[in-house]
């Protein structure tokens, strides 16, 4: 039986605050006592103020990705992306093993492209 969960997917341009606005609203959130995860759809996000619940880095990292595939940052994020829809199940069973009642907040990456020339984060969410 699918279980509806509730949050924030939290996008945005590169620097506009995305995940300063995660780790406060996790912050806030907590402090009133509710219950949130934080998943973290960026594999460049490397310095964060929280910590995630559910990081794409433990699936693939931006790095490794554009060491071995020859990549640039755009088109690394790109296949990271389309690395983590392919692998969605991985995704899937962690949100699917928190706690019912729990507010997910979701960091996403700003590269734009990921928004106009491909469709596999929207895919994601």
């Amino acid at each position: 039986m699918a279980v509806t969960r509730f949050g924030q997917i939290v996008i945005g341009p590169p620097g506009a605050g995305k995940t300063t606005y995660v780790g406060s609203m996790a912050e806030l959130s907590r402090g009133l006592g509710r219950k949130v995860a934080i998943v973290n759809l960026d594999p460049a996000n490397e310095n964060v103020d929280y910590n995630a619940d559910v990081d794409v880095a433990e699936l693939v990292q931006l790095q490794e990705v554009m060491d071995d595939m020859k990549l640039g940052p755009n088109g690394g994020l790109i296949y990271c992306m389309e690395f983590l829809n392919e692998n969605f199940s991985w995704l899937e069973s962690r949100l699917t093993s928190m706690a019912k009642g729990t507010y997910i907040l979701i960091d996403c990456p700003g590269q734009v492209e990921l928004f106009t020339t491909n469709t596999a984060l929207r895919d994601i969410v």
